[in-house]
């Protein structure tokens, strides 16, 4: 009994501190150690209690606002994180595994016999009926089998919800990754690290939420970008900071052959005397996300063209905050 008033009484504080962080939500600048946060002062405005519109795959998903059933079962998964002891990254992936799975909704139905907040099978050995629709349940069966999958801790997203969800869309899950990691900074009052890998997830996947968005000189966003103002938000949405314009990106390098780039390099075209006058994301499969001009809007495109320059790897940039040499 006292374990379980204990329980409820860490619950009512988690949603307390959730719903005050709805107003004041984690920014860019990292924790007293030096870790960077994944979301950044520029995306304020998408923040829990507000809408978040982001995704991997299309760039067109609904904006979602988490209402309270959703925020206490975002605490929940959370909660019992910190119960277990285990890392914050844990919460993050079960987060990001229920927002895809369920928009955080404990559902009585799903694709064949999948119910609750992980969309969880009965016939999959997941529980009862009656169990898998219990929250705390669910959450717990998630967590037993994601710390048995080895260097979970060090995994993408999709690949740590993959091995426990066996879903036919696995890279659906990142899309979810930047609201996740925004709800477990707020609640767990910590900044997760993201491994390389994931700093990159998170620049494509905010690129990819800015699709269709108009093109305007020398706009930063959130509604209209231009294109080096577009790559230097994805960037910071990963808590790496680029200069400003495409001449300076160009600069601070480091620099990459042609036909060794990889997704989240940077593209530059036209050289003019002060540097490139575009920029775009590499984003894989010879594709890049740009904001190209005032006559179209943020989208992909092939970057493989005959005024393409180079291309330089950001996230690779030596620590000293001065411009590589070109």
């Amino acid at each position: 009994m006292k374990a379980a008033a204990a329980g409820a009484a860490l619950l009512l504080l988690i949603m307390l501190a959730f719903l005050a962080a709805a107003s004041s939500i984690l920014t860019g600048s990292g924790t007293p150690g030096g870790v960077a946060c994944a979301i950044t002062p520029s995306m304020a405005s998408s923040t829990v209690g507000g809408p978040v519109a982001a995704s991997a795959t299309t760039g067109v998903a609904p904006a979602l606002t988490l209402d309270a059933e959703q925020q206490a079962n975002a605490a929940l998964i959370v909660q019992i994180a910190m119960e277990r002891g285990l890392p914050a990254r844990a919460a993050v992936i079960a987060l990001a595994t229920a927002l895809q799975e369920s928009k955080l909704r404990n559902l009585r139905s799903g694709h064949l016999d999948s119910l609750g907040l992980f969309q969880q099978r009965p016939s999959q050995g997941w529980g009862t009926m009656e169990q898998v629709l219990d929250p705390r349940h669910a959450t717990g069966t998630f967590y037993d089998r994601l710390v048995k999958v080895p260097r979970w801790e060090q995994l993408p997203v999709t690949r740590a919800a993959q091995a426990v969800q066996h879903s036919g869309f696995p890279d659906a899950y990142a899309q979810w990754e930047p609201l996740a990691q925004r709800v477990v900074d707020a609640l767990a009052g910590t900044c997760v690290p993201l491994i390389p890998g994931e700093q990159i997830a998170a620049v494509i996947a905010y690129a990819h939420a800015q699709l269709g968005k108009p093109y305007l000189w020398g706009a930063e966003g959130p509604d209209r970008f231009d294109c080096s103002g577009l790559t230097m938000r994805a960037y910071q949405a990963a808590g790496i900071s680029i200069p400003r314009v495409a001449a300076d990106q160009w600069r601070w390098g480091p620099p990459i052959p042609k036909g060794q780039e990889q997704p989240g390099d940077l593209a530059f075209f036209r050289m003019e005397a002060d540097g490139p006058g575009h920029v775009g994301l590499v984003i894989g499969g010879g594709k890049m996300i740009h904001a190209p001009n005032r006559r179209t809007v943020v989208k992909i495109d092939a970057y493989q063209r005959g005024d393409l320059i180079g291309f330089t790897r950001p996230a690779a940039h030596a620590p000293t905050g001065q411009p590589d040499p070109r």
